[in-house]
């Protein structure tokens, strides 16, 4: 007992002694100034409890963004563009973080910007069979060119609405520039010169071999009427008697006005002419 006793006094003389007392001041000291110096660093280093706001740079020039951040250590990062017509490249469309939300001084700032039209390669206006409905609608969506009528020309060889050609800046293309591959700008407007047919005319009708009853439902079905009816001396029932002559006669090209009539000749057997193309 004694003995724990004159280790514990020996324990405590020693820990009140000058000597250990100055070393745990300055210990202590240390310690403390570590604390206080790591943690200025850190809100340094972090900002920390400190916060700007983000101003809304949508509709502004990249370069005048950028002048106005500056202040407030804003970095930029274009993350994408995006052509809009009647737009200079450059501007910003969107950003990341939004307008007005608060951040930390530096952050970096994601933006969208407009840019500069594309180059499309014109699809081939057979794809479309030259229809200019079936062509115009496939510009716009799937590559955004407008199309327009520029003029209409009359053609009763091709179904309506064909297109002949088109203008780009005024200047005359053809489908054999168009399959050479021709470009054209994104947002561009093409000019399209298409057939029409005047609606009071199509073409003549050929007769001649077929019988009386099939004759009269195909003009009637052109919207034609059937004028004079002329029988040889053969002919005993109109009705299963044949066309072997008619007026106007057919051609190719020909053409009639809608309402018009047609004179037929009629005899009461096939032709000998029409047998020998049967």
């Amino acid at each position: 007992m004694d003995k724990i006793k004159s280790i514990l006094k020996e324990a405590w003389l020693f820990v009140s002694g000058g000597f250990f007392l100055t070393n745990f001041a300055k210990m202590l000291g240390l310690l403390i100034l570590l604390f206080l110096m790591t943690n200025w660093w850190l809100r340094c280093y972090t900002n920390h409890g400190e916060s700007v706001q983000v101003d809304d740079f949508t509709g502004m020039h990249l370069s005048d963004a950028e002048r106005k951040g500056r202040n407030k250590g804003f970095r930029y990062e274009v993350i994408d563009s995006a052509w809009m017509e009647g737009k200079p490249s450059g501007l910003i469309i969107n950003q990341n973080p939004k307008p007005l939300s608060r951040v930390k001084e530096g952050r970096k700032i994601y933006v969208t910007v407009t840019g500069n039209p594309k180059t499309i390669l014109l699809p081939l206006l057979s794809e479309s069979s030259y229809d200019f409905e079936q062509f115009s609608k496939r510009l716009e969506i799937r590559y955004g060119i407008k199309a327009k009528i520029r003029e209409h020309v009359y053609d009763r060889k091709q179904a309506e609405n064909t297109i002949l050609y088109l203008f780009y800046n005024g200047n005359k293309v053809t489908d054999g520039d168009i399959r050479k591959g021709f470009k054209v700008q994104e947002g561009s407007t093409l000019e399209f010169v298409i057939t029409e047919r005047k609606t009071n005319e199509m073409n003549i009708p050929d007769l001649v071999c077929m019988g009386f009853d099939a004759a009269d439902f195909l003009i009637s079905s052109y919207n034609l009427n059937i004028g004079q009816v002329f029988e040889d001396a053969t002919v005993i029932d109109r009705n299963t008697s044949y066309v072997y002559k008619q007026d106007p006669r057919f051609e190719e090209d020909g053409i009639i006005n809608m309402g018009a009539q047609i004179n037929i000749w009629l005899t009461q057997n096939q032709p000998v002419d029409c047998l020998d193309e049967d």
